[in-house]
C-alpha cells in the first residue's frame, strides 16, 4: 500500500485552501480543485507539504501550520492567528488550539469562554422554545409538538446576545406541533424579529396542502377554548 503524502492546495486567486494526504500530487490536487476550484486544476496549485506527514489520519495542529505560513481567524474571538500573534496579541503561537479541519483558537481560554457562551446560548434557545409551547398549548391545548422533526421542519430558535450585556434577544423562534388530518408536515407557531424596528411578527404557519385540515382544527379548537 503506498504511503500517504502532506500536500498543500491552494486557489490561486484568495489562496484559501487546506492540506490533502494522498499517495500522488494528482489525488490531492483533484480534491482540492473540487472544493476550492469548482473542479478545475487550472485554478489550484498543489504542493508538497512534508511537514505535515506526520499527521495523516489524526488531523493537523493549526500552531504548527502557523509556523508553516497559514493563518487563521479564531472561532471564539476572530482575531487573525498567523505568525505575528504574540506580537500584536501577546499570544504564544505554541498556545493556538485546534486543528486545521476543526474550529481553531487563538488560546485555551478564548475557547474556554465560547464554550461557555455557546452553553449558555442553547440554554436561551431551549427556553424561548418552551416559552413559545406554552403559548401554542394554550391556543391548542391537545397539540401534538414535533419534538422529533429535523430541525428544518421542527422547532428552532435563534438568539443573540449584545456585548457586555445579560440580555438575549430571541431573533427567531419557532415550535412545531401536528395536528388531526395533517398530511404534509406539522404546522408552526413562529416569531420573525430580525429587525428591531416595530414590534415582532409572530403567527401560525402551514404547508399549503394541509391548510383546510389546519383551518379546521382551528376552528373546532377556539369553540373548545372560548
Amino acid at each position: 500500500m503506498t504511503a500517504l503524502k502532506a500536500y498543500s492546495v491552494l486557489e490561486k486567486d484568495e489562496y484559501t485552501g487546506d492540506i490533502y494526504f494522498a499517495p500522488k500530487a494528482i489525488f490531492a490536487a483533484k480534491a482540492g480543485a473540487n472544493e476550492y476550484g469548482d473542479g478545475e486544476l487550472s485554478y489550484i496549485q498543489c504542493r508538497r507539504a512534508p511537514w505535515a506527514d506526520a499527521f495523516v489520519g489524526r488531523g493537523v495542529p493549526a500552531r504548527v501550520a502557523v509556523d508553516h505560513g497559514w493563518h487563521f481567524e479564531c472561532h471564539g474571538c476572530g482575531i487573525q492567528i498567523d505568525s505575528d500573534l504574540e506580537e500584536e496579541h501577546r499570544l504564544p503561537v505554541d498556545g493556538i488550539v485546534g486543528t486545521m479541519h476543526g474550529a481553531v483558537y487563538c488560546c485555551a481560554r478564548c475557547k474556554w469562554k465560547h464554550l461557555k457562551r455557546e452553553a449558555r446560548r442553547k440554554q436561551e434557545e431551549a427556553a424561548a422554545i418552551e416559552d413559545f409551547k406554552a403559548i401554542v398549548r394554550a391556543r391548542f391545548p391537545d397539540a401534538d409538538f414535533a419534538d422529533d422533526e429535523p430541525e428544518f421542519r421542527g422547532h428552532h430558535a435563534y438568539v443573540t446576545r449584545a456585548d457586555r450585556s445579560d440580555f438575549w434577544h430571541r431573533g427567531q423562534v419557532i415550535v412545531a406541533f401536528r395536528f388531526p388530518g395533517m398530511k404534509i408536515g406539522p404546522a408552526h407557531f413562529r416569531l420573525e424579529s430580525y429587525h428591531r424596528i416595530g414590534p415582532p411578527i409572530a403567527g401560525y404557519t402551514c404547508c399549503n396542502g394541509d391548510r383546510a385540515a389546519f383551518e379546521a382544527y382551528a376552528k373546532a379548537t377556539r369553540k373548545a377554548v372560548h
